[in-house]
């Protein structure tokens, strides 16, 4: 709040409850990393603030919509949406603008950091309390600057996928981020390297809203540039492999909580993925390997239900290394990637990570809440990797393709294609009006490469 220029004025709706600071630290259990999902130590005074339909602050955490309760143990299970803001305030003028100076806002972090446990495990637990009693030390950052970590799961097809991050915080206030993912399958690896750097910027926002309605919004990143580098290769040792779509958000995101809107809001940088293979046999081979870079004032603006781009921005891509063969039939394959997305949220959990709940408590949670709730109802929603639900993002999103005909075609032929996109955006839910377009692009470039490139390929 001590920002240049930073306003916060806001009055409450009558369907909008606090809980104090001190209250969330000392009965909150745990919580699902989309917030979706919130554990507390049961007690009759969160019973009677948590009510159905009611919009509550979680002060220093989130602003949800309670949806439905339930009990496990001597723990509240609370099932929540994200809040309409125009549900949530009556009235508000909140405006603020803070540089984003990677290497500040790493050292304020890791120096308000608190030890805090995780889970032990990952496998499934007989109750929720099971998962409280089985944390430990969790390890942080190092104090040079840099964010490295690893993480292994596995999807419908039961592939393990593997990735390692690491992020460094230069001393020039830039941020380098490196992605390494691997994908582990009979029949089918694959391989993708991301390689990215951002520099600092400024972001600016404003949210103004009068007797309910929201009467105009903005968000913008200001000298924000960047430049990506991504390659990827997938080769097949059997004639059998899966044909799924895979999208996962990648762990290694960075979150840093924004005390100058007034409300638990923060800035999230992360990475999406999306992968469809349709390969027919063994011995195919895909890689590709794609730049992109970006620069400019990356925003937008809300009046009413229209958005419109705000700033001036441009991007430049190019398709390097490519190969693909298939000694018998044509193949194809997507891969994109967002990368980088960043996100004005609501909500912080840079305090309190450490009780992210796994996958197998959110399932326990879920039933319960589906089918025993003290009141309301909540259903568990299927969520898209590649979406948002911020409330204002920009992100650049890299879509290719590798597709070959086979080298028992009279002319074998590869085709990559490259699409690259800078999107800005906001979550219409949040914002609580309908939106004729909830996404721009501000800037777009497509390219497609054939070999050979002739007419018969395509080409020519």
């Amino acid at each position: 709040m001590n920002q240049p220029g930073a306003v916060f004025h806001v009055e409450y709706s009558d369907k909008t409850v606090v809980v104090d600071a001190q209250t969330v630290a000392q009965s909150l259990r745990g919580f699902s990393e989309d917030h979706d999902i919130f554990l507390f130590a049961d007690s009759p005074s969160l019973r009677q603030k948590l009510q159905p339909g009611k919009i509550v602050l979680l002060d220093g955490l989130d602003l949800r919509k309670v949806d439905a309760l339930a009990v496990d143990g001597s723990n509240l299970v609370v099932g929540t949406e994200p809040a309409p803001l125009r549900e949530a305030l009556k009235n508000a003028n909140i405006q603020w603008s803070t540089p984003v100076n990677f290497k500040d806002l790493y050292d304020q972090v890791a120096a308000q950091r608190l030890p805090k446990t995780r889970p032990k495990h990952f496998e499934p637990l007989n109750s929720l309390a099971d998962w409280l009693d089985a944390r430990e030390p969790k390890v942080y950052a190092s104090a040079s600057g840099e964010l490295e970590g690893e993480k292994e799961w596995e999807d419908t097809d039961f592939a393990t996928w593997k990735l390692k991050y690491h992020h460094i915080f230069n001393p020039d206030h830039t941020l380098d981020i490196n992605l390494q993912l691997h994908r582990e399958a009979p029949g089918m690896n694959a391989e993708f390297q991301v390689k990215a750097h951002l520099t600092e910027f400024t972001q600016t926002a404003s949210i103004l809203m009068a007797d309910g309605q929201l009467q105009a919004a903005s968000y913008k990143n200001v000298g924000l540039h960047g430049d990506v580098n991504f390659n990827w290769e997938i080769s097949t040792s059997e004639s059998k492999t899966s044909m799924n779509e895979v999208r996962v958000k990648l762990p290694g995101k960075i979150s840093v909580p924004l005390e100058e809107t007034g409300l638990p809001m923060s800035l999230q940088i992360s990475e999406a993925l999306l992968f469809h293979p349709a390969f027919t046999t063994k011995g195919e081979v895909a890689k590709g390997g794609f730049k992109v870079s970006y620069s400019g004032d990356e925003g937008l603006k809300v009046a009413g239900s229209d958005v419109e781009p705000d700033g001036k921005a441009e991007g430049d891509s190019e398709i390097d290394q490519t190969y693909a063969f298939s000694p018998l039939a044509a193949y194809g394959v997507v891969v994109a990637m967002a990368v980088p997305r960043i996100e004005l949220r609501m909500g912080t959990e840079e305090i309190f990570e450490a009780l992210e709940i796994p996958q197998s408590v959110y399932l326990k949670a879920g039933k319960l809440l589906q089918n025993s709730p003290i009141a309301g109802r909540w259903l568990p929603k299927a969520g898209n990797p590649l979406s948002t639900e911020a409330a204002a993002y920009f992100q650049v999103v890299i879509s290719t393709t590798a597709a070959h005909s086979g080298m028992q075609s009279l002319v074998p032929c590869q085709q990559f294609t490259m699409n690259m996109k800078g999107q800005v955006g906001v979550d219409s839910k949040v914002l609580g009006v309908d939106m004729n377009s909830p996404s721009k692009d501000i800037f777009s470039k497509d390219l497609i490469q054939r070999q050979p490139d002739a007419k018969i390929c395509g080409g020519g």
